[in-house]
């Protein structure tokens, strides 16, 4: 009988659940009366005065696009210089990542770019918007092409390097760095 009763209390919680979950998902709230106008409203301006509110579910998303160059002291190009743009709530330092180190190794074998002859480098992601983008710069090459110093920078999201807002997308963060290591 116990059991009986628990499965009916389970059964009418998760329809009562499941009814208001969908129902919430439709707004009647008013917004504004209809405007009345001589000339047809664009279509944004009618859908927006039909009175309704539009809630969406989702999370918010950027686009990053970051190019630079990567060059030594004496402005000359360093090429197989490992960069990597972190997550915003990787705790790091110049010298690495800290965490489990096989995750850690994991994330930035995977996500490196590295430069190319002319120390050139392009990063396109996408994540979570952040107001600041750390990169980190790691020479592991050896002596190949000289030893440099590792190095992390923070680049600042403003308003003016975003383009494209629209919605849960906040748009495309785009910039261009040069970088300039310094030798061990």
């Amino acid at each position: 009988m116990k059991v009986k009763y628990l499965k009916l209390k389970n059964w009418l919680l998760v329809s009562v659940m499941g009814a208001l979950g969908f129902t919430s998902c439709h707004s009647q709230k008013k917004l504004a009366e209809p405007k009345v106008e001589e000339e047809p409203a664009p279509v944004e301006e009618r859908e927006r005065d039909r009175g309704e509110m539009r809630l969406m579910y989702g999370v918010p998303t950027m686009n990053f696009m970051i190019r630079g160059q990567v060059k030594d002291a004496e402005g000359r190009p360093v090429r197989d210089i490992r960069v990597n743009m972190l997550e915003r709530n990787m705790e790091a330092s110049a010298d690495g990542i800290e965490g489990d180190p096989e995750m850690v190794q994991q994330w930035l074998d995977g996500t490196e770019v590295r430069t190319d002859d002319e120390g050139r480098f392009e990063i396109q992601n996408s994540g979570t918007p952040q107001e600041e983008v750390r990169l980190m710069f790691r020479d592991v090459d050896g002596h190949e092409n000289g030893d440099y110093q590792n190095q992390l920078i923070g680049l600042s999201v403003k308003p003016e390097n975003v383009s494209g807002a629209e919605g849960w997308n906040r748009g495309t963060f785009s910039k261009e760095v040069e970088i300039e290591l310094e030798k061990k």
